[in-house]
């Protein structure tokens, strides 16, 4: 089991506490009152085979901090819960340590987070922060100017080896118009890991600099501008030029052909699920969404609501801003 200080060196552990039940003392202590389950909200999505949490803090005015991608939504959560105590690390510090005499007079030792809170706090200043990260800090703004959560491929990470170490190159797929697939390379470091900070460092910069870009950034997600009603599904986006993107089977299409292929149903869910084609597929948006094909149930055919797993299907393929597409989609 790894310590409060190993966890800190690496984030994407698993926890030596659950870094839930931390957030949950944290919140009722800076709070003064219990938590409710309205007060820590955690939404997570799946991405492949993987999973990515958000963790909405609604005692803290509707923070929302994300995680990094895990192999079960579990684990998800406690990344979300452990980079939302790394956010309020100086907070949680400034509370102090739960005190409680007793007839020895000795004080009860720090707890695994107030250590951790300490830990982070010293090498945050020392430049040394595992957690916040150009990395993590370029994900939270993409999201913030894109207002949707990143998905695989979304950014894309390259290192090589040069003369004196590595150096990355990174490409944003999640950013409006003409900076979609820029790419940003960064400066010759020792290990891949710094060469990809590198880049992600000099790309964030660049697109804060961009006016247009940093005041997309400063808007709300959500409701105002661009929102409707419905579910979270049915909300689209604004571009940075003011241009209303849809989401889901709402986004423009462009057929690729007029014949029909066929493919098998590899997951569906309640409203939209994902087909594997049985050719390959000779497009640049091929290799997008591991090779998946996107059908929505608004694209079945002959009243058909739903689709098998396992389920053999002909469809028309199209294309929109996020990939590949089925519609017409028949079962066979």
């Amino acid at each position: 089991m790894l310590s409060a200080a190993d966890s800190l060196r690496s984030p994407d552990a698993a926890l030596a506490v659950d870094a839930k039940t931390d957030l949950n003392q944290f919140c009722q202590r800076y709070c003064k009152r219990p938590v409710t389950k309205q007060d820590i909200v955690y939404e997570v999505n799946r991405f492949g085979r993987q999973y990515q949490a958000i963790v909405k803090l609604n005692c803290f005015s509707g923070q929302e901090y994300a995680g990094h991608l895990s192999m079960c939504a579990k684990e998800a959560e406690k990344s979300a819960a452990h980079q939302a105590l790394v956010a309020y690390a100086q907070t949680i510090e400034g509370l102090g340590p739960k005190e409680e005499v007793h007839k020895s007079k000795k004080k009860v030792p720090l707890t695994a987070t107030e250590i951790a809170a300490k830990k982070i706090r010293q090498n945050s200043e020392a430049g040394l922060n595992p957690a916040i990260t150009p990395k993590t800090k370029l994900n939270s703004l993409c999201m913030k100017i894109s207002k949707r959560y990143l998905q695989k491929g979304d950014t894309v990470y390259e290192s090589q080896k040069v003369s004196g170490g590595y150096q990355a190159t990174v490409q944003l797929f999640a950013l409006p118009g003409d900076w979609v697939g820029r790419c940003w390379a960064g400066e010759v470091c020792s290990t891949k890991q710094k060469a990809e900070q590198s880049a992600a460092e000099i790309a964030m910069q660049q697109v804060l600099a961009d006016s247009t870009l940093n005041e997309e950034a400063q808007k709300p997600k959500g409701k105002g501008k661009g929102s409707r009603s419905g579910s979270r599904g049915e909300f689209g986006y604004w571009t940075y030029t003011g241009r209303w993107l849809a989401s889901g089977p709402d986004q423009p299409r462009t057929r690729v052909s007029d014949a029909p292929i066929r493919g098998e149903v590899i997951e569906w869910k309640d409203n939209y699920g994902w087909v594997r084609a049985h050719a390959s597929i000779e497009h640049p948006a091929a290799s997008r969404r591991d090779g998946r094909i996107y059908v929505s149930k608004q694209d079945l055919s002959n009243s058909v609501d739903s689709l098998a797993v396992g389920a053999t299907v002909r469809f028309i393929l199209y294309e929109d801003p996020s990939g590949l597409g089925g519609e017409d989609v028949s079962v066979v």
